[in-house]
């Protein structure tokens, strides 16, 4: 899977330099097992967006947001109804990706993805390796957190990759 942006957003910064680089989205999809995982995302069900596309969505998104100077973690603030057009339909599109959390309960008896990651380490070899079969149009949504040593710094990468666009252009 490929990550939304350009690898300026490299998860995971310097403290998991040894992993294989990624995207911090990318990054939380591929390990579920993380420390923080049920305070970084959540699953939703989206069989019509690939994981990639949900990344892509969500980090632009998150983009929109940090842009204005707003928090990006899940729940939102409440946006004032004269806020710019990018930034309500950002608010629109993130909201309606959680509400899929519900579908995904409902399908999977859960939102977590620490109980999916514990489920999958507990069924047979059979069932495993039918898994996209299973749980095809399972996605995770990241909640606009990615921590490292106990503290977030998804904000940090948001800003870090902004300055280096800015440089760029």
């Amino acid at each position: 899977m490929s990550c939304p942006d350009d690898g300026s957003e490299t998860a995971a910064t310097d403290s998991l330099s040894e992993e294989r680089k990624s995207c911090a989205l990318c990054h939380l999809s591929q390990n579920l097992e993380r420390p923080e995982i049920d305070r970084e995302a959540a699953l939703i069900w989206l069989p019509e967006f690939t994981q990639g596309a949900v990344n892509a969505l969500v980090h632009r998104v998150h983009s929109s947001f940090a842009r204005h100077g707003k928090p990006v973690s899940w729940p939102l603030d409440p946006l004032p109804a004269n806020s710019p057009e990018d930034l309500l339909a950002a608010s629109s599109a993130y909201g309606a990706l959680i509400e899929r959390s519900v579908i995904a309960k409902q399908r999977l008896g859960t939102s977590s993805p620490r109980d999916l990651a514990e489920a999958l380490s507990f069924i047979s070899p059979s069932s495993y390796a039918r898994r996209h079969e299973l749980l095809g149009g399972a996605r995770l949504l990241s909640l606009g957190r990615f921590f490292v040593d106990g503290r977030d710094i998804y904000p940090r990468l948001l800003v870090k990759e902004r300055l280096a666009s800015i440089l760029r252009s």
